[in-house]
């Protein structure tokens, strides 16, 4: 009888550390970096600074073959925080992969492409999206880079981003 009733408070004790241990666990945007949430119906990665402000960095609003927004949206956010993890997500610029445009995250400026983000459209220009995300989501953009095949090449500042310098 005694087992029996120590049995049912250990039971009930559990269940209740549970609860309080679930509603206490913080949310994976909470404590990441780079997440995907939706903002008003538009699915958006957003950035988190050291000021704990939310920083729209790109909104999907357009399906690219087989992936939706939200699904465009969690992939990239995903390798946005990975790249930042392993500390090379120090800039955003420019890139190919297999014939295609790409923005991808450089660790250093003037560096070349060391982790690819995403895609782009075959008809998007890589320079025109990266100027779009720098005067949009926060201004943080470096100055343009002259490359040595005399092409320009954007490198848009995502330290800056992360310490709190919206540059607006």
């Amino acid at each position: 009888m005694k087992t029996r009733s120590f049995l049912q408070i250990l039971t009930a004790s559990m269940v209740s550390l549970s609860a309080i241990a679930a509603v206490n666990l913080p949310s994976s945007a909470q404590s990441k970096t780079y997440f995907c949430e939706s903002d008003n119906g538009v699915w958006t990665t957003f950035a988190k600074n050291f000021n704990n402000e939310k920083i729209p960095v790109i909104t999907w609003v357009k399906k690219l073959g087989d992936y939706t927004p939200k699904a465009r949206c969690q992939a990239v956010s995903s390798r946005f925080q990975t790249a930042y993890e392993r500390g090379i997500l120090n800039y955003l610029t420019s890139g190919i992969s297999r014939g295609q445009a790409v923005i991808c995250a450089a660790s250093q400026y003037g560096g070349p492409c060391t982790q690819l983000l995403f895609t782009l459209k075959s008809h998007e220009d890589a320079s025109s999206v990266l100027q779009h995300l720098g005067d949009i989501g926060y201004k943080a953009r470096g100055p343009i880079l002259q490359s040595e095949d005399a092409s320009s090449q954007v490198y848009i500042d995502m330290g800056a981003l992360v310490k709190g310098k919206s540059g607006q």
